[in-house]
């Protein structure tokens, strides 16, 4: 079962962003309240992701360093995967 909401967020929009989130909102079966909460959500996530950073023991960065420095392994499926045109640029 979710979290009891508890805090209120205020924020201000235009009119026309309003009309856009509403819109969204209305789309998704949603309240504009959980539409904005669900992307803020994810949306903050994503940003937090590139800001963490792991601790690794000395060992595990010495083993982490060679795999980085080990030469390219040809991989001609690869290849072949990236030469096809993406589906969405047929």
């Amino acid at each position: 079962m979710g979290e009891t909401r508890s805090d209120r967020l205020q924020l201000r929009v235009t009119p026309q962003q309003r009309e856009i989130i509403e819109s969204a909102a209305q789309s998704q079966h949603e309240t504009i309240t959980d539409y904005v909460v669900r992307h803020a959500v994810s949306a903050a996530r994503e940003d937090l992701a590139d800001r963490r950073y792991f601790t690794i023991d000395d060992a595990a960065w010495v083993e982490f360093n060679a795999l980085l420095e080990r030469p390219p392994v040809y991989k001609p499926r690869l290849e072949k995967l990236l030469a096809e045109p993406a589906p969405w640029e047929d």
